[in-house]
């Protein structure tokens, strides 16, 4: 076979060839058990098995406070005990991060033991280290944290008045600018290496897009290019969720994930309701929340069961479903869901296999003349 044959055959190949890390297979669509009327800013444990969360307390002035529960529904603790609003939830190892007003009345990051006997202000600065997310047209984000580096990302102010990118050790001291450029910055989310972090900018048309660096600001490049505001990032273990619409006029939010490089953007949950919010990745890459809210503003945390195809079992071995105990969720219709469009492997072998049969009745051809 000629070497230009096989260069064919090779970008054919690449063709039908689409990165597994969006290719996400939803087993389950569930509703957490969460008592409380109303619940947001949700964040999991480092394994999975807990949510935090803010919601109001029993008191008469119905103060925010954050909780965390079992996500059997088990176990549900208050942290916090004070009069002001609260939101961006992070779950570091044995804290959790959230944003909260100061003394001083500007948005600063906390931190609460899980216990919530402990709790301190991260940084001493003045500087604002959050927005609270009240019907604005840009979204800040939560603070992100990095396990690997012990190193906080967050949103604020910069010498010129616009949005840049901060870093912060978790003791609070190491603070410093990440990406020093012309650009607006914000919602910065670390990769689950972190090794580099993604985060929303504008383009030269000044529209949103998400762009990925490494972890000192250095290597940018653009992922994303359309015309859709993009808030509330989160990077797992098997591609990047972010919050947009499908059109300029569209009214709702839905939740999307795209790889790192740019390919294989979909909608996570086809269905569901009005808006979809806050989707936040469980770190070993099998569960996401996010927050599911209907046309009249009542919101519910749905947990996704996720299967990711590199993990899938051969044909050799027996693929045993996991059974969702009752009491654990309210089940809603299950998913099973892939990237649309996306052709199977047989199917792409079955093509490679024809393509092959081809060229080398054509080879043959050629030579006999």
């Amino acid at each position: 076979m000629r070497v230009s044959h096989i260069f064919i055959c090779l970008l054919i190949i690449s063709l039908f060839s689409v990165p597994v890390s969006a290719d996400l297979i939803i087993e389950s669509n569930l509703t957490a058990n969460i008592t409380d009327k109303d619940a947001w800013s949700s964040a999991l444990s480092p394994d999975g098995e807990t949510i935090a969360y803010v919601a109001y307390d029993d008191s008469k002035q119905r103060k925010q406070q954050i909780f965390t529960i079992n996500i059997d529904g088990s176990d549900r603790k208050q942290l916090t005990n004070d009069t002001n609003r609260k939101w961006g939830i992070e779950w570091l190892t044995d804290e959790i991060l959230f944003n909260s007003y100061d003394t001083d009345g500007i948005q600063k990051i906390f931190l609460v033991s899980l216990d919530g006997s402990k709790r301190r202000r991260l940084m001493n600065e003045t500087i604002r280290q959050g927005m609270e997310p009240i019907k604005r047209d840009r979204f800040w984000g939560a603070g992100s944290w990095s396990p690997e580096k012990e190193v906080i990302l967050f949103t604020s102010y910069g010498p010129k008045g616009d949005e840049k990118i901060f870093q912060v050790n978790i003791d609070g001291t190491g603070l410093r600018m990440v990406i020093n450029d012309s650009s607006r910055q914000w919602n910065p989310q670390w990769s689950p290496e972190g090794d580099s972090f993604v985060y929303v900018s504008q383009d030269s048309k000044n529209l949103d897009q998400l762009f990925i660096a490494n972890a000192d600001g250095t290597g940018i490049r653009q992922i994303t290019d359309d015309g859709f505001k993009k808030y509330e990032l989160d990077w797992g273990k098997y591609g990047i969720l972010f919050v947009s619409t499908e059109e300029q006029i569209a009214s709702s939010e839905k939740i999307f994930v795209i790889n790192p490089d740019g390919t294989g953007k979909r909608r996570l949950v086809e269905d569901g309701d009005f808006n979809q919010k806050n989707p936040r990745w469980s770190r070993d890459g099998t569960r996401i929340i996010y927050e599911d809210i209907d046309i009249k503003g009542n919101r519910l945390i749905n947990v996704l069961n996720l299967k990711n195809p590199v993990n899938e079992p051969t044909t050799t071995q027996t693929v045993v479903k996991t059974v969702q105990p009752t009491p654990i969720y309210t089940e809603q219709t299950p998913q099973t869901k892939k990237t649309p469009g996306t052709p199977s492997i047989s199917i792409v072998s079955g093509i490679f296999i024809v393509i092959l049969a081809v060229i080398s009745f054509n080879s043959k051809n050629l030579s006999k003349k």
